[in-house]
């Protein structure tokens, strides 16, 4: 449990109170890789935080896999959406290595938000970074190439080193072919700078 401590307390720091109601919400889960922890159709009950492991948001369009989102060891990913309308995903979790999930019981957590103020305004912090990320995102997609959002890819180099290039591609919408391109154009750049 510290290790998600540790990262809530990037956002709010907490009061052992707050942490052992946290903690009482909250189940460890081994997962394999390939494994799908939330399915395309349901609907979120759950926010996870990978204490080790790889993982990706992802949904199909025109029958294609599209990654959305890739979450490293040490932090959070969920279904946001479905979490707070209580509807039904058209996007699904699935580990991309063997982990270990601390699995946060959503509805119980939001229950806290009463009693808790700390653990509200932690919640507040986390969505308030998340949504900066996406509009990051959106930016990246928006104002800059493939062969950019590659190199600002690379610096996440956990990613790069253990996650499929199908999946890598897909988050940069773009082709694979594109990608060994890009890559190898990269690649070249780089052998002539040493």
């Amino acid at each position: 449990m510290q290790a998600l401590f540790d990262y809530f307390e990037q956002f709010q720091r907490l009061s052992d109170a707050d942490k052992q109601a946290i903690a009482k919400i909250c189940s460890l889960k081994q997962v394999k890789k390939n494994e799908i922890i939330e399915t395309v159709g349901s609907s979120s009950k759950t926010i996870y935080f990978l204490k080790t492991g790889i993982a990706r948001i992802f949904y199909y369009k025109d029958g294609i896999d599209v990654t959305e989102f890739f979450a490293l060891s040490g932090n959070l990913i969920a279904r946001v959406k479905s979490l707070l309308n209580k509807k039904h995903s058209s996007k699904a979790i699935q580990m991309l290595a063997d982990g270990e999930l601390i699995a946060i019981d959503a509805t119980k957590f939001f229950q806290l938000f009463d009693t808790f103020p700390t653990i509200e305004r932690l919640f507040r912090l986390i969505l308030e970074a998340s949504y900066l990320e996406v509009v990051e995102r959106l930016e990246s997609i928006q104002f800059h190439s493939a062969k950019e959002r590659y190199a600002d890819l690379l610096e996440e180099m956990e990613i790069i080193q253990k996650v499929p290039l199908k999946h890598i591609a897909s988050y940069l919408g773009i082709t694979q072919v594109s990608l060994s391109r890009i890559r190898a154009s990269h690649q070249e750049t780089t052998s002539f700078k040493t």
